[in-house]
């Protein structure tokens, strides 16, 4: 059967044409991944809701549906539960079976405030959700992935990654730290994303992160900021999820070579030396193709200039911090009103930035990586496909 060209995608660029294409989205039931979904199959491709609630799910599918009359949405194939490593082995595994490929991957799910507890396997219930189901799943999915290349995978991040601090990764994944934690875990999810580019980059799976910037959704909720007054300023000076979305979905669909110079001019800046630079681990002269994405007043250098913590814990970092914080603050309340009444003239574009210089810490996303492997009992070393190899 001929792909079937959705209403509302004819005004698109055609190098954004995604006719054919498989992407998968993870916590799509609502915010942001509901929006990237929706956004996804507009633009022609089969569009794969993996989620937790698969009644709130199908209803999700059907409302794209609706509104997307000839849009392909699928759900499942089977529950996806990102603090479970059980629920995540079972669904890649239900996935692999299927037979169907897999042309993006956007490990969107997420959580914020929670209560401490553990899995099975000792990790921070946040870290797992956060982090390493997102991980799991994308090692479980990756000769599939291979299969389609080139294929894409994108994690979400935030810019609060920005002053977030992994010393140890074993301490990352198995601590509880009420007001650093979910920071800690979007860096992870860009050390993360480094890596797998620096592992599997040649392999024809391209893979970025993403600052969707400030989003009215409900990773507010059970936190100060879900009272007012602190929930009438994110309701009215926050992003609608559909303007988040739409950083996310160009990070999953711009042309990798579009922006290649932009991201090696960054990469060479910020990942070119030291004992743990990105050039010391590879054989080859040049360094690997290092993709953050961040939109309007996210991705200007008052915030992406921040170089992160240098000394953890001491009094100078935290007078930095809060500085930053400040300015950061400032820029999240106005960069949704300036974006939405320009009509997208002032801080619409999205584009390659640097990401927290500790995300570029070779040696420290090398560990992290193996680690998490060990966690959830899969290899180290990808498992490359021969014509890969």
């Amino acid at each position: 059967m001929a792909p079937v060209r959705v209403r509302g995608a004819s005004n698109l660029p055609a190098e954004w044409d995604l006719i054919g294409r498989r992407v998968m989205v993870t916590g799509a039931t609502n915010g942001i991944g509901k929006e990237a979904a929706r956004q996804l199959a507009a633009r022609g491709a089969t569009v794969v809701l993996a989620c937790r609630n698969l009644p709130a799910a199908e209803r999700v599918a059907e409302e794209i549906r609706q509104q997307h009359p000839g849009a392909s949405v699928e759900v499942g194939p089977t529950q996806l539960d990102l603090g479970s490593l059980e629920s995540v082995r079972g669904f890649a595994e239900a996935y692999r079976k299927s037979g169907k490929g897999l042309d993006v991957l956007i490990n969107n799910a997420g959580a914020n405030y929670c209560k401490e507890s553990y899995t099975p396997e000792g990790v921070g219930a946040l870290c797992q959700i956060n982090y390493l189901g997102p991980y799991a799943l994308t090692r479980e999915l990756e000769e599939t992935l291979q299969r389609s290349a080139p294929a894409r995978v994108v994690n979400v991040s935030s810019v609060t990654h920005r002053y977030g601090w992994i010393g140890d990764p074993a301490k990352f994944l198995s601590s509880w730290r009420p007001g650093s934690y979910y920071p800690s875990t979007k860096l992870a999810n860009a050390l993360f994303a480094f890596e797998l580019q620096l592992r599997l980059g040649e392999a024809g799976i391209q893979s970025c992160a993403v600052d969707p910037g400030g989003v009215s959704t409900n990773i507010w909720q059970n936190s100060a900021f879900d009272q007012p007054p602190l929930s009438y300023v994110i309701r009215n000076m926050y992003a609608p999820p559909s303007d988040g979305a739409a950083a996310v979905v160009h990070a999953a669909t711009v042309p990798w070579g579009k922006e290649h110079k932009a991201a090696a001019d960054i990469t060479r800046r910020w990942a070119g030396g030291g004992s743990g630079g990105l050039r010391r681990r590879r054989a080859a002269p040049t360094l690997p193709d290092l993709r953050f994405y961040a939109r309007g007043l996210f991705a200007s250098p008052a915030i992406t200039s921040w170089r992160g913590a240098v000394e953890p814990g001491s009094l100078a970092d935290q007078l930095r911090s809060y500085l930053w914080g400040g300015v950061a603050v400032v820029h999240s309340l106005l960069d949704w009103p300036l974006r939405n009444l320009s009509g997208g003239w002032l801080a619409g574009e999205t584009r390659v930035v640097p990401a927290a210089p500790l995300a570029y810490d070779a040696a420290l996303a090398s560990h992290l990586w193996d680690l998490s492997a060990d966690v959830c009992k899969l290899p180290r070393q990808p498992r490359l496909l021969k014509s890969a190899q």
